[in-house]
């Protein structure tokens, strides 16, 4: 049951985050037109210059609070971003150095190193799949896969005093990949705050409701309002993206696995860049 709840609302973060900016945008820019639409309807002493001051303060207090909850929203999102970049690369690392322990052991560990290689292929794919496909972080097959593969390397006893010593390194580092493996599932269920999400778009839907409380109508006045309410559409929806970095419009590279994989593929070390 809680497994089944998880993955329900993870597909309906997936469905909904491409369009939260869209709805924010509707929502922002249309408070704006609503000030507008009840200026119209209130009498001239509601818009003396003493209201509109007492206005302009008040509206200062909840601009200054929106200003600082986005931009704890944004560090927010930053951070979980750059901890999915460390995590893919340190998945990457890993692999590189399980390979190449694997092969400094002999010629008993090429069936591991098939295994190896099929799991990272398969990982990659998982993480970062062609055209339209939604990425999978519990695929059971890529799983099951890397368990084989402990297995076999469990069974693994050396013949001297250095290969036990390459097999419990290489052992650390399967536990490892396990680790973080684990660690991309559960920070998935991690995001922004449904309830913190709503009530700065209450701040502001009512900075922007004030804005066409006051603002002359004309077409300049219509344009930049629209203009910064798009703005800050763009915000909120680059906090959603950030917050979910395999499945947003900015993703999170795949470079680094694809780069182990061609390493362990073609057993070299990384290519260095050539000086020009």
């Amino acid at each position: 049951m809680i497994v089944t709840s998880f993955t329900s609302c993870h597909h309906v973060r997936m469905k909904i985050g491409p369009y939260i900016g869209c709805a924010v945008l509707v929502m922002v820019f249309g408070s704006a037109i609503l000030g507008m639409l009840i200026r119209r309807k209130l009498p001239e002493s509601h818009l003396s210059d003493e209201s509109k001051g007492v206005v302009t303060l008040s509206m200062g207090v909840v601009g200054t609070l929106t200003a600082l909850v986005l931009s704890l929203l944004i560090a927010t999102a930053s951070g979980t971003f750059n901890t999915r970049n460390q995590e893919i690369t340190l998945i990457a690392a890993k692999v590189i150095q399980l390979d190449r322990l694997l092969r400094r052991y002999g010629p008993e560990t090429a069936i591991l190193r098939v295994l190896l290689r099929r799991y990272t292929a398969m990982r990659f794919q998982d993480l970062f799949p062609q055209g339209s496909a939604k990425p999978v972080l519990q695929n059971s097959n890529t799983i099951t896969l890397f368990e084989d593969l402990e297995d076999r390397l469990a069974a693994m006893e050396g013949h001297n005093a250095q290969q036990r010593w390459l097999v419990s390194q290489a052992q650390a580092l399967t536990a490892d990949l396990t680790e973080v493996r684990w660690l991309l599932v559960e920070q998935e269920a991690l995001g922004i705050p449904v309830p913190v999400l709503l009530v700065v778009l209450f701040w502001l839907s009512l900075l922007f409701m004030s804005f066409g409380l006051f603002a002359p109508r004309n077409a300049t006045v219509a344009v930049v309002m629209f203009l910064c309410a798009v703005a800050v559409a763009g915000a909120i929806q680059t906090i959603m993206d950030l917050s979910r970095p395999f499945d947003g419009i900015v993703r999170v590279s795949g470079k680094p696995l694809r780069q182990a994989l061609d390493v362990i593929n073609n057993g070299e070390e990384v290519p260095e860049k050539s000086a020009d």
